[in-house]
């Protein structure tokens, strides 16, 4: 019997106006190295808080760091330290949360980038640290037009290419691009698979399912545009896929 993980599940039936952000949003890398001011960070802490976490059980931390090193370094006035406690689906959690944070972000005008390889070099406490966001006013445009995303037709990743929430999801970010998901409409139910990387890739990138928080992320988001709610349940109970691992339900 394939295991049926107990996670609680979110309904999303508010949230910030963050859909427009997902049909625009870059991956900013080239930065103005002054820092924002004072207030504006404060803002930024007073949205996170404000966000719909994807599991209420899941305790998450962050942080505000000056220094990272890693193997795409990218220089930035800012960075945001994700951090958990190695509880299960911590990871899809804190790519759920802080992608709001990046269309935030995108809303405000302010450039941000996942650095899934950085480490904190102001402190060693950095066991529990889950994933790297740098931040701050960008050199040139924030955003980018459809036409520059860079995606596998949305066939290759659904059954269902009309639904607009999936097509919120097409046009997530993920690691490498990788783009790891396959959504499979049944009904009033989607069940979510993650792609199983191969060799070499499988052995070199590890974060997945931060991946696959964005993209649930996006779906969420889409829900609301739309005037559905949202809920989701990790459960790897579903059907085998072959070059998939099963994920979890949206309802």
């Amino acid at each position: 019997m394939r295991e049926r993980i107990a996670l609680p599940n979110i309904v999303m039936e508010d949230a910030m106006d963050l859909y427009p952000s997902i049909a625009q949003r870059k991956s900013c890398r080239k930065y103005d190295m002054r820092p924002l001011d004072t207030e504006v960070l404060d803002e930024i802490a007073r949205a996170i808080d404000g966000f719909e976490p994807l599991y209420p059980d899941v305790a998450l931390t962050w942080r505000f760091t000056k220094k990272v090193k890693g193997r795409f370094h990218v220089d930035a006035p800012h960075y945001l330290i994700a951090s958990g406690t190695g509880a299960p689906g911590e990871m899809e959690a804190a790519g759920f949360l802080f992608e709001q944070l990046a269309l935030w972000f995108d809303a405000m005008d302010i450039g941000c980038v996942w650095l899934g390889s950085s480490k904190d070099t102001e402190t060693t406490d950095t066991k529990q640290d889950i994933i790297v966001l740098a931040f701050g006013n960008v050199e040139g445009s924030a955003h980018r037009t459809l036409d520059q995303f860079k995606r596998v037709p949305i066939g290759d990743i659904t059954n269902a290419p009309d639904d607009t929430c999936i097509q919120a999801v097409h046009l997530a970010p993920s690691g490498m691009n990788t783009q790891p998901w396959y959504l499979e409409k049944h009904g009033d139910k989607v069940f979510v698979y993650e792609k199983k990387l191969k060799p070499p890739l499988s052995l070199a990138y590890k974060l997945s399912d931060i991946d696959m928080g964005i993209g649930l992320c996006h779906y969420a988001i889409a829900c609301k545009e739309a005037g559905k709610n949202f809920s989701f349940t990790r459960d790897t109970s579903l059907p085998n896929k072959q070059g998939y691992l099963p994920f979890g339900i949206i309802e």
